[in-house]
């Protein structure tokens, strides 16, 4: 990944700082030492963070900061049901929130940081994004890219969809069932990008999240612009990415949604993102919602919104929590990978998929048993959707179609743990995008 070195306009070089994150920045810098590097013309960025805009802990330009000193090239800053735009002002009233505004002070500067007092609680205006955006963008290194959370809910269900490379904020547009509010935001964005011209794109966020979206829902939707996105992996401690007795595990999920899209309905496909949905820059550890846990790796020709947007609506990326790729090739009957190792590091690479053969038919499961009593249960397929096709234990491997395949995609894992884990044990992955089967 292409290396920099900033200067903020306003303040130095970094944008957090105090004696926890000098603790945090030091096993950064040393876990970025031995990190291996994506060879030019891929670009790292993460498509879902939060900031003071909505619920996260710090001010933007701190959260801006985080990924722009790590050698993240983009970032969609995707708070809830807004952008950063227009005035806002946030109240600072926990001792979180204090901690926070004093080290935006110490790093911006007071001439910087626009306060008020109202009622005894102290305010910050926050800056909008073309207020801030100058102090991190540089050309082939690191830009924004404007987009949202759109944030809906239908009785205990929450129904998140990020819309990314948006030209305006859109209205959540609700919907009498869970599936009708998901196509209807999703319709919302197509919508925009089809006006502006621009390529945008929506992906479901955490479906397990209050075991909120089934797989079926995802079956269900219409792209219409020919690919469709959901979170394959979210980095938030509380989204409940391995599933239960009634729901299956994100990665199983994907697995349900590619056979029978493909399998049954003969439509489009559906591409799994790997975001950290981070919330929190000013506590550190396995129950906080942290960045850096999992990002995309996009191929593109060049490091600009469009570019970007259009290579993921091509599927031109994978998803990693820290296993860099060396060489992806998926096309024509090969899906092939080699992997940018790591000393005293060791790699399997698993190539998962459907055999047109295997059943598609999901049985009821409604009286499993769950950790979730509001959730919706999904139904259960057989081992014969998303089987493990294959496993190379090495820095390369390959898998060429037979022809009784409807999809197969890679997963990549190491033995190298995760610095700061979604889970206990997690240890260091990367997943390619599906390649389709053919019939003949």
């Amino acid at each position: 990944m292409r290396k920099s070195f900033f200067v903020f306009a306003v303040i130095g070089l970094c944008v957090i700082a105090g004696p926890a994150r000098a603790h945090e920045g030091h096993a950064a810098s040393a876990a970025k030492e031995r990190r291996a590097v994506a060879p030019a013309g891929w670009w790292k960025g993460n498509t879902h963070t939060h900031t003071w805009w909505s619920d996260g802990d710090s001010p933007p330009e701190s959260v801006a900061g985080w990924y722009r000193e790590r050698d993240y090239n983009f970032l969609v800053l995707s708070d809830h049901n807004r952008m950063q735009e227009g005035e806002f002002w946030y109240r600072v009233d926990t001792d979180a929130k204090r901690e926070a505004l004093k080290q935006y002070r110490e790093k911006f500067g007071d001439d910087w940081v626009e306060r008020r007092v109202r009622d005894n609680i102290t305010e910050v205006k926050l800056k909008t994004l073309e207020e801030f955006r100058s102090f991190f963008e540089a050309r082939d290194q690191f830009i924004f890219i404007r987009g949202m959370e759109i944030t809906d809910r239908l009785d205990t269900h929450p129904v998140h969809v990020n819309g990314v490379n948006l030209e305006r904020s859109i209205v959540p547009q609700g919907g009498g069932s869970v599936a009708e509010m998901v196509q209807k935001n999703l319709d919302a964005v197509i919508e925009q990008g089809r006006r502006s011209g621009r390529p945008m794109f929506a992906h479901v966020n955490h479906p397990n999240f209050y075991q909120a979206i089934t797989a079926e829902d995802l079956v269900a939707l219409d792209h219409e612009t020919g690919e469709g996105f959901f979170e394959v992996y979210n980095g938030h401690s509380g989204v409940r990415n391995e599933g239960d007795a009634r729901f299956p595990g994100v990665e199983q999920m994907w697995d349900i949604v590619l056979a029978r899209r493909i399998g049954e309905r003969k439509t489009t496909i559906t591409y799994g993102v790997a975001t950290d949905d981070a919330h929190e820059y000013t506590k550190w550890g396995l129950r906080s919602v942290n960045p850096g846990r999992g990002w995309v790796m996009v191929r593109a020709p060049r490091l600009t919104p469009d570019s970007i947007s259009a290579a993921m609506k091509r599927g031109d990326f994978y998803n990693s929590t820290g296993v860099t790729l060396k060489s992806l090739e998926r096309a024509g009957k090969t899906l092939a990978v080699e992997i940018a190792a790591e000393p005293d590091v060791t790699y399997t690479v698993e190539f998962i998929g459907t055999r047109r053969s295997a059943s598609l038919v999901g049985t009821d499961n409604a009286g499993a048993e769950t950790n979730m009593p509001q959730g919706r249960a999904s139904l259960r397929y057989g081992s014969s959707i998303g089987e493990v096709l294959s496993r190379v234990e090495g820095t390369k491997a390959s898998y060429t179609l037979k022809g009784d395949e409807l999809y197969v995609r890679a997963r990549i894992i190491s033995s190298k743990p995760h610095p700061n884990p979604y889970a206990a044990g997690d240890r260091e992955m990367a997943w390619t995008q599906p390649l389709l089967g053919t019939a003949d």
